[in-house]
């Protein structure tokens, strides 16, 4: 039934799924609710609620039906809320009343309402999902700041603010200087001439806000904390990891309004191809074939010549890939990077090298 569908296949098709609400709302396994003035959930037994509404004169569901074959069939969730409406005695007419008052304006905030909780139920797109290295091995998928707070004033048409709600707090303290040993095949603490084990500054900066919505008139807000390490005592360091963390606590804050700004990333078996280039759409299972081309590329492995290996910081990475790309061999160490940094006539020492 893909693709155009004659008139008489239109009509089977339509009669078949009118029948099958019917039948599901005589065994009670359809559970139909009002949530605005165009706008209803259809509980399916124990599946996820699926989102119906009627806009400008066009009914449309968050199902997979509805997402193949609608608007020219509808599917058994809207034929659904169309017979219990009838049943409360708003009857099908009703429709036709809807289209023939006035267009409903954007601005109503009844309507806006409706609209943006049917927005923010739509399966999250892939496409916006990026991959980070995360600490040890492997990789996580994220969304990017910029991203989320586009995707927010398309939702909220700016009607939203972020606020930071206390001071941030950072702790440092000094961790051990590891090196890769060849002998022993693993990295040991570095013991300089003297003997004295060599240390480096580390610090983490946390920092709450929060991010409050207008929806009809009323103020929600959802609180969170954001976090970001940083490597050494310079001012650009502490620099980048305020902005880092603010911007860690926006995006968790807007997670808490679900799969538009993230929140199913944190499902461990959408997370393991998400943001891949051939990654599963919207989170769904593929055939084994397709899920072997997507598994993870192995994460990037860089190493200074002593065998330190260049730490998660992106800006430490940068300058190390740069450096690789001008003389065709790794840095032979921190040290001999930060130099070369410093005759090149760029910006200042990225703040996690020069620590």
């Amino acid at each position: 039934m893909d693709g155009f569908l004659t008139n008489d296949e239109t009509q089977n098709a339509q009669t078949e799924r009118t029948e099958r609400a019917i039948s599901a709302l005589a065994a009670g396994r359809f559970q139909v609710m009002r949530v605005g003035p165009q706008q209803w959930t259809v509980q399916n037994g124990d599946k996820q609620p699926y989102a119906v509404t009627f806009f400008e004169g066009t009914w449309a569901c968050t199902c997979m039906d509805y997402h193949q074959r609608g608007p020219q069939v509808r599917c058994k969730h809207i034929e659904g809320v169309r017979l219990s409406e009838a049943a409360q005695n708003q009857t099908i007419h009703k429709e036709n009343q809807m289209e023939q008052t006035q267009s409903l304006n954007k601005e109503n905030l009844n309507d806006r309402l409706g609209q943006i909780v049917w927005e923010l139920r739509q399966p999250l797109d892939m496409s916006r999902v990026k991959r980070r290295q995360a600490p040890g091995s492997g990789s996580v998928p994220y969304l990017e700041g910029y991203d989320v707070i586009e995707r927010a004033n398309a939702i909220f048409g700016f009607a939203w603010s972020f606020d930071l709600i206390g001071e941030p707090m950072v702790v440092r303290w000094h961790k051990k200087v590891l090196v890769w040993n060849q002998q022993e095949k693993r990295k040991v603490p570095l013991i300089d001439a003297d003997g004295t084990l060599q240390t480096e500054e580390v610090g983490l900066v946390y920092i709450t806000g929060k991010v409050s919505v207008e929806l009809d008139g009323r103020l929600y807000s959802h609180a969170d904390l954001g976090r970001c390490i940083f490597t050494g005592d310079t001012p650009e360091a502490l620099d980048m990891a305020l902005a880092g963390s603010a911007t860690d606590c926006l995006k968790r804050c807007f997670r808490q309004l679900g799969e538009q700004f993230g929140n199913c990333l944190y499902d461990k078996e959408i997370a393991q191809n998400a943001g891949l280039e051939q990654g599963r759409e919207n989170g769904a299972s593929t055939s084994s074939s397709t899920q072997s081309a997507q598994r993870p590329a192995a994460p990037v492995v860089r190493k200074y010549g002593d065998g330190t290996s260049v730490n998660g910081n992106a800006s430490e990475q940068e300058a190390y890939d740069q450096y690789k790309k001008a003389k065709g061999t790794p840095p032979a160490s921190k040290e001999t990077l930060r130099t070369w940094l410093s005759s090149q006539h760029a910006p200042a020492v990225p703040a996690s090298v020069a620590a």
